[in-house]
């Protein structure tokens, strides 16, 4: 949940596209285009807390606060932060928030390389938040990860970079939150995937398609992709379970709990229950099988309806008799 309970009490002044001075709160509530070059200063904050803010270039010193459901679109440069300032900055988005850029993204290293320790410049990302870079993403510093996740423990966020990316070397890490799904679409030059869930680098989705969002096009040129994936995210369909008469019921049942006089024979149109209040079920897991089977993959003769675990790709695959397809959430039409 992203919450603006930090400054619930600060007076907010309506923005429109004027001039910020430091110390303020500055808020917008519905759609502004704003034509010139915005910049926050240290000690302000520009809250979105609803519709879309449409910019050129915009440099933050202070913080932008993107609302759940809101959105920052520019056509120029974002720069988070400035180089040996001393002075903490930051991004933060909410709950399917985005941030979309045609330019690059370039975080400054307040700390001077780790000099004056103690501040940073950070984009924190909401649960099924996006950001989406089409330009370049430089990021200065060495000693603090540049993007955080400040959503629930099990949701995630998008971090995508259509064109190259690159970081100060060294220790210098993009994220240490597993949530942080980052995709790389060009080259990664001086910059650890730290914990993230990471592709890359030159992502397609063959790549890695458990971690690819539906809605993200592999063209590199193709910018504006973030609201679209915004609204696939948790798109899958449902529908309610069978109703009416059971064929059958379950005959054999495996428990470490104490076995109740029904169980499992009072489990509906089953063939194995399996229950445990503290255990899990673990299939059998494999480094990685390619899509389409090749030599050299961890199964060597697949066969239609097997199941298994891809490490690399993080997901539960099913081989349907041609292809190696991780499972997700859809309607079985």
């Amino acid at each position: 949940m992203f919450a603006f309970s930090a400054f619930a009490n600060a007076q907010c002044i309506p923005y429109t596209g004027q001039a910020m001075t430091g110390g303020n709160t500055y808020c917008l509530s519905g759609n502004l285009s704003v034509s010139t070059n915005i910049s926050i200063p240290n000690g302000t904050t520009l809250m979105i807390r609803s519709g879309q803010l449409q910019s050129n270039s915009i440099q933050v010193d202070g913080i932008l606060e993107i609302g759940d459901g809101a959105s920052v679109q520019s056509t120029g440069t974002v720069k988070v932060g400035t180089f040996g300032s001393q002075k903490n900055s930051k991004i933060k988005l909410g709950t399917k928030s985005f941030l979309s850029l045609v330019g690059s993204v370039i975080q400054e290293d307040p700390t001077f390389g780790g000099f004056y320790p103690g501040t940073t410049s950070v984009i924190e990302m909401g649960t099924n938040s996006v950001v989406e870079i089409c330009g370049t993403f430089t990021q200065q510093s060495t000693t603090y990860p540049s993007v955080e996740y400040m959503g629930t423990p099990t949701g995630k966020a998008y971090c995508i970079a259509k064109a190259d990316v690159s970081g100060g070397g060294g220790a210098s890490i993009i994220s240490d939150d597993a949530q942080i799904v980052t995709i790389a679409m060009g080259s990664v030059i001086g910059l650890g995937m730290g914990n993230s869930s990471f592709c890359g680098p030159n992502a397609t989705k063959a790549m890695c398609p458990a971690l690819w969002p539906e809605g993200l096009s592999e063209d590199k040129a193709s910018c504006g992709n973030a609201p679209i994936i915004i609204d696939d995210i948790d798109g899958f369909c449902t529908k309610p379970g069978a109703s009416g008469t059971p064929d059958g019921y379950t005959r054999f049942g495996i428990t470490v709990q104490q076995k109740s006089g029904a169980w499992p024979e009072n489990i509906p149109n089953g063939f194995l229950a399996m229950e445990s209040k503290n255990k899990g079920f673990v299939i059998t897991r494999v480094q990685h099988v390619s899509q389409v089977p090749q030599s050299g993959d961890a199964i060597a003769e697949p066969k239609e309806g097997m199941l298994l675990y891809d490490i690399q790709d993080k997901c539960v695959k099913l081989y349907n008799g041609t292809e190696w397809k991780c499972i997700q959430k859809s309607c079985n039409d």
